[in-house]
């Protein structure tokens, strides 16, 4: 369940102003048609934890429902651009999945979610010489980059993956 936190009337130009812990691509996906999706660089409340402001000039109140039902039922996972500022900086990241996974999901499913959210197609991730390995490290799940054995070069076969590998994020 994503956390949401109403902005302050007085701080804002927007009729409809929230800030909420759902990663930036994910609350695209999630409440795109509803409302414009920004990201949160601000200090308060900080960009890192609230990393996503959903707002709108004037919303109906069905659809202030529809955006608070869907973020209810949303999956909050760590940031990517936390993940990817980790392992820029320290070769790693590490967290715990029970602060973000529910209880009741074996060790083996937090791993692979883990594994389908990370950005793999960008270079800072995924590269011909380096790749991500996604681990357990006692209770937690440590995210790292490896260097490859040998170099990867991948064999683009179709007009859909030549144009998928183009349109990349260049940020996360």
């Amino acid at each position: 369940m994503a956390r949401i936190i109403h902005c302050h009337p007085g701080r804002t130009r927007y009729g409809y102003h929230i800030f909420t812990d759902l990663d930036f691509w994910d609350a695209r996906r999630i409440i795109g048609d509803l409302a414009v999706v920004k990201r949160n660089f601000g200090e308060e409340p900080p960009g890192d934890e609230f990393p996503t402001q959903i707002v709108a000039e004037k919303i109906p109140p069905t659809a202030r429902a529809g955006i608070e039902h869907r973020l209810k039922k949303a999956l909050v996972a760590p940031p990517r651009h936390v993940i990817v500022d980790g392992i820029l900086k320290e070769e790693f990241f590490e967290f715990d999945p029970l602060r973000y996974y529910p209880r009741r999901w074996t060790r083996q499913k937090m791993l692979q979610f883990t594994i389908h959210r990370l950005p793999l197609d960008n270079a800072v991730l995924n590269s011909p010489y380096r790749t991500v390995k996604v681990t357990w490290r006692d209770e937690k799940i440590r995210v790292e980059r490896i260097r490859r054995e040998e170099k990867y070069d991948p064999v683009i076969r179709s007009k859909e993956e030549a144009l998928r590998r183009m349109k990349v994020p260049g940020c996360f």
